[in-house]
């Protein structure tokens, strides 16, 4: 197709993509006190300091989740889009990568909540003590889990993405090896930015599974290699 035609069709894939993000954030919106409630529970009470706080707050909450719901729809307009300019063999390793990255995804942000929030949450709020009562703010309650989760789910995409860039021939499997030094810094760097805490503990435990990622990385670029 003429390039126009090109920007005709992706524009067509983003609009509905974006009604998709709109239907199920409508969906979710009635539901979000009930969320709430679950979310609570790794912190107790939630508190909210503004008259309009509580209304944004269910917002951007929905807004989350609206989006985290139409990631299976939003990757198949994707994969729409792309696959008219793809071979027979680059179809099926797209429509795996595709499937794949939609599964580690996901894994990724379930251990985020429900192993690593739990454990940083329980040792951030330890540091008062007996003296310092936590009065905790949804909005601020709400970003941090959307850090430590889309964090981890992003993160959980390591070993797929190492794959892909192997088996394309971008980077030598070898690579990994010789500038694992380089692997510790940056494992650190993203730890410390899906982390919005300043605390050295909270990036240290985020890193370990991170650590983990990067091993399992190095093998399944040696798998996709060629």
């Amino acid at each position: 197709m003429p390039l126009w035609e090109h920007l005709e069709e992706l524009r067509r894939r983003i609009i509905i993509s974006i009604v998709y993000v709109i239907v199920f954030t409508g969906v979710v919106y009635p539901f979000t006190p009930r969320i709430l409630l679950f979310l609570k529970e790794q912190v107790g009470k939630l508190y909210f300091f503004s008259p309009q706080e509580a209304l944004f707050v269910r917002v951007k909450l929905s807004l989350m989740l609206g989006i985290l719901v139409s990631l299976p729809f939003i990757m198949h307009q994707v994969w729409l889009f792309v696959v008219p300019a793809l071979t027979d063999e680059e179809r099926k390793y797209s429509r795996a990568f595709l499937v794949s990255g939609f599964f580690l995804f996901f894994a990724g942000v379930y251990t985020g909540y429900s192993i690593f929030l739990p454990f940083i949450v329980k040792t951030l709020l330890s540091f008062g003590g007996s003296i310092l009562v936590p009065v905790i703010g949804v909005s601020n309650y709400l970003s941090f889990l959307i850090w430590i989760v889309a964090g981890m789910g992003l993160s959980f995409l390591l070993p797929l993405g190492t794959f892909l860039l192997a088996r394309i021939g971008i980077i030598k499997p070898v690579t990994f090896l010789k500038q694992w030094r380089f692997g510790i810094v940056g494992i650190l760097l993203f730890s410390a930015i899906i982390t919005p805490t300043i605390d050295i503990i909270t990036m240290l435990v985020v890193s370990i599974p991170l650590f983990v990622l990067y091993l399992v990385s190095i093998l399944t670029a040696f798998m996709g290699g060629r």
